[in-house]
């Protein structure tokens, strides 16, 4: 069932005469401009919707976060709090009269609360380490939160005393197989701790301090005399598979009681309004490289869980009970869309909103987020290829309609191309495959284009129709842009997931090639001009496809594993790759590792290919880049390495000018070596 989101279409109903210009198509400085709604907060009567609005700042290069107030009607938008700061992690007391938030300035953050009533903001705390994440108290009285709390790591070997004399830094020792993280960097020594305060002022009570500290997933049970959180507290866990427990504290004692046991994430707790029932999400742990995650129904302590969407195949992202304690709302992909769902008791499924997209600006994954008020009243992040996220308010199963329009300044003034659906049937086994294309701005079908394939990372993800910058200036300069769900993508259930389970990469690729085959049978892609990119998992299958083919003009190899020896061993989550991703250690099968490696295939490679990688990268680590890189220039294949500095994994949503900086360099590649450059 499709709901549709109304009003999403911009108006054309402008008066000022700069929208009677004919649009054009986007340009890099327009990014600037663009903004996105997300994590939408409804009170509990349904009235007033709070909201992160991210909006790129030209000057500071960055992407900044605001809370925003706007009534359920579209009227009344208005900033929370002044422009002194940046503001996130709304959410609403139970009767819906005050607003929790972390407000963040160069003076540090703070916990602050906004009274509806009269409109004023008060601080409770300081925040010197931050905040994970908050929630109220059922009577609205208290709000717990948790922090990160530093401990001593290893201290250096001593030295003679220094003196005044100006030494080297001291020696930084470890002994934590995880001591860094993809971007955070390097981790300090701590735990997440937990932490309470009276909205009345009192004091900030800590209530966990032991060693295996607890976490920001979190939930009050309904009688407000403990917390039920999910954590990995084994003492010899580091190294293990993740495997994550629930738990109870007492607030009274401090005591802390495991209520699950079982191999497999038990994640978001969540107890019914009643008390009776305690949902959660998780699976059974099969160590395949991809689980459902599913919504469990159990006992108040987690006892005789039940699953209720096992029928449905796919993952819950997210979740939130009915104020009646009669359903639950699910947020899930589906087939490369977001949609929300309401599952009662008894595991009957009701689909009640889709359309739902992410708040970023880089590539077009699937995402969204969606809360419910008491009266059954959604509100949504909804959007659109030629639209970023906007918020969306309807009745659950009715008709959702946007009441926001951030973009309106921008989006009438640009030629967008809107997503077309394809399928195919895959070369290797005829098994449907999806994607999505754009086109470039007055296209005609009776011209010839480049192509240019750009390739999801993951490998377990999923693109759709959503919103992306970096492929509508793709599709700006002149390129058919073809994107798809090739095998191990989500969102098509568990089986096709785990197609690629102990194979990656395999056939995907024929997936991937069969998506070509079907764009130039349709006559307007001109064969001698394709080009491939991806990043992450998609650099994996980029440089796959060039060990493989040379039928591709020009190629761009993005955060990339090349060796996945050296890989498992230097990212920063290896106890979990090695784990799930292969049958064995490295060590113990170095010739599956190689086989499935893109670097034993570089003797064939004989495509331009550039290479590029965030310089602070630790998911995929420079190196990998940098292997491949001085492998084809030592073969004397055209190549160029191009390092994002300071930049993390995620380049693209990282700061607005290294989206472009991205795009940009691999368009001036793919020109180098555009057999129809000129012609164009």
């Amino acid at each position: 069932m499709t709901i549709r989101i109304a009003a999403l279409i911009i108006s054309v109903l402008f008066c000022s005469p700069i929208w009677a210009q004919p649009p054009r198509p986007i340009q890099p400085e327009d990014v600037f401009e663009l903004e996105a709604a997300s994590s939408p907060q409804i009170s509990a009567d349904g009235m007033v919707v709070a909201f992160v609005r991210r909006t790129n700042d030209i000057e500071t290069d960055r992407t900044r976060s605001a809370i925003w107030l706007v009534s359920a009607d579209g009227e009344n938008l208005r900033p929370l709090t002044a422009a002194n700061g940046e503001s996130h992690t709304p959410r609403w007391s139970p009767d819906g009269q005050f607003l929790a938030f972390v407000m963040q300035s160069d003076t540090g953050a703070s916990l602050q609360v906004y009274d509806r009533e009269n409109g004023r903001v008060t601080k409770l705390t300081n925040l010197e380490t931050g905040l994970n994440d908050l929630a109220w108290s059922p009577d609205g009285e208290h709000i717990a939160w948790a922090a990160f709390v530093m401990a001593p790591g290893v201290a250096a070997a001593p030295l003679p005393d220094r003196g005044e004399h100006d030494w080297a830094p001291a020696a930084q020792v470890e002994d934590r197989l995880n001591f860094r993280f993809d971007g955070s960097g390097n981790i300090p020594n701590g735990r997440l701790q937990l932490f309470l305060m009276a909205v009345d002022g009192a004091e900030v009570r800590q209530l966990t301090d032991d060693e295996l500290g607890a976490s920001g997933d979190f939930a009050w049970d309904r009688d407000g005399a403990s917390l039920v959180f999910s954590a990995d507290r084994r003492s010899d866990g580091e190294g293990q598979a993740p495997d994550s427990e629930l738990f109870r504290l007492m607030l009274e004692d401090g005591s802390i009681t495991r209520l699950t046991d079982r191999r497999g994430p038990d994640t978001n707790p969540q107890p019914s309004p009643d008390g009776r029932h305690l949902a959660y999400l998780g699976f059974d742990d099969q160590r395949m490289g991809y689980h459902n995650t599913e919504l469990y129904l159990a006992g108040p302590d987690a006892g005789e869980p039940v699953s209720l969407t096992e029928a449905l195949d796919r993952t819950i992202n997210a979740y939130q009970w009915s104020a009646d304690g009669q359903s639950l709302y699910i947020q899930y992909d589906d087939h490369g869309g977001t949609d929300i769902a309401r599952v009662s008791l008894d595991g009957a499924i009701e689909p009640v909103a889709s359309g739902l997209i992410g708040p970023t600006f880089g590539r077009a994954y699937t995402g969204g987020s969606f809360s419910v008020s008491d009266t059954d009243v959604l509100a949504v992040t909804a959007g659109s290829s030629m639209i970023p996220a906007e918020i969306a308010v309807g009745p659950a199963g009715g008709e959702l309609t946007r009441i926001t329009d951030l973009n309106a300044d921008i989006l009438p003034r640009l030629s967008l191309s809107e997503a077309e659906d394809i399928r195919w049937a895959s070369p290797h086994d005829g098994r449907e495959i999806q994607g999505w294309v754009l086109y470039p701005p007055d296209f005609d079908p009776s011209r010839e284009y480049p192509l240019l394939l750009e390739i999801h990372g993951g490998p377990f993800s999923a693109y759709g129709p959503s919103f992306s910058a970096e492929f509508q200036l793709y599709a700006a300069a002149g390129y058919v842009v073809l994107y798809t769900n090739p095998r191990g993508s989500t969102s098509y259930g568990y089986e096709f997931a785990n197609l690629i389970h102990h194979d990656y990469p395999g056939h995907d690729y024929d997936d991937l090639m069969g998506a070509v085959d079907h764009m130039i049978a349709r006559g307007f892609i001109d064969e001698e001009r394709l080009f491939v990119t991806g990043g992450s998992g998609g650099g994996v299958l980029t440089a796959w496809i060039i060990g493989n083919t040379d039928r591709f003009a020009a190629a761009a190899v993005v955060k990339p594993v090349i060796n996945w020896s050296s890989f498992v061993l230097y990212s920063d989550l290896p106890q979990f790759f090695y784990r799930y991703w292969f049958a064995s250690a490295p060590w113990e099968d170095p010739e599956e590792y190689w086989r499935r490696s893109p670097l034993s295939l570089v003797g064939n490679v004989s495509t331009p290919t550039l290479m590029m990688v965030g310089g602070a990268d630790v998911r995929t680590p420079r190196s990998e880049t940098e292997q491949y890189y001085s492998a084809l220039h030592l073969r004397g294949v055209p190549t160029r390495l191009v390092v994002i500095p300071d930049s993390f994994h995620s380049i693209s949503n990282s700061r607005p000018s290294r989206l472009l900086s991205k795009v940009g360099e691999i368009l001036r590649w793919f020109d180098m070596y555009d057999p129809g450059a000129e012609a164009d």
